[in-house]
């Protein structure tokens, strides 16, 4: 993440790439989705690592924090996703975080679903 002078923060990158000349996932393991330690990346990988790092942000700690890669694998593609206290965040950031955090892609939500909800909570009020 990037932050200007002016306090705009950019999401430049979340380091996962597949090194073409060897056909090897790579990336950050405490932010890749399900399908990314298969090397089934697609656009959705992404609002998965937002997702996380939405979390890190709130929490001050990555879900993932001390985990192995190999731990990370495991507890990302076989146990429960992480979520956000409900007693100590608003509904609708818990719920933000939920559907990027979904371990189905066909379920998990787009970047551009994400952006309406925001649209449409504000049309509410």
């Amino acid at each position: 993440m990037l932050l200007s002078q002016t306090g705009v923060v950019k999401v430049c990158d979340f380091a996962l790439a597949v090194q073409q000349n060897q056909k090897r996932v790579c990336g950050t393991p405490a932010f890749m989705a399900p399908e990314a330690f298969e090397g089934r990346e697609e656009p959705k990988s992404d609002v998965w690592s937002l997702g996380i790092t939405l979390m890190e942000l709130a929490e001050g700690k990555n879900p993932y924090a001390g985990c192995s890669t190999e731990v990370v694998k495991r507890k990302v593609q076989k146990d429960k996703s992480p979520a956000l206290s409900s007693s100590k965040w608003s509904a609708a950031f818990v719920d933000f975080v939920k559907r990027c955090l979904e371990k189905e892609v066909k379920k998990r939500a787009s970047a551009s679903e994400l952006m309406s909800v925001g649209d449409t909570r504000a049309s509410e009020t």
